[in-house]
């Protein structure tokens, strides 16, 4: 099967389980990256509400992100 053939199955799956496969390459890219994981560790320990996003701040920061 080639990369094309794999681009034209996944565009033709559900929303969500084009998220599905998207959370499972997106973990599988990060697992053994030391820094990644120690960036991620850094800011679920943040106790600073001052550096925490609100669901509509981090809403608009995703939707930035894409464009």
């Amino acid at each position: 099967m080639s990369v094309q053939e794999i681009k034209e199955q996944l565009i033709a799956l559900p929303q969500e389980k084009q998220n599905e496969v998207i959370a499972y390459l997106f973990h599988h890219r990060h697992q053994n990256d030391a820094a990644y994981q120690d960036d991620v560790s850094r800011r679920l320990n943040d106790k600073d509400r001052g550096s925490w996003l609100s669901p509509d701040e981090f809403e608009r920061e995703l939707d930035a992100g894409e464009n």
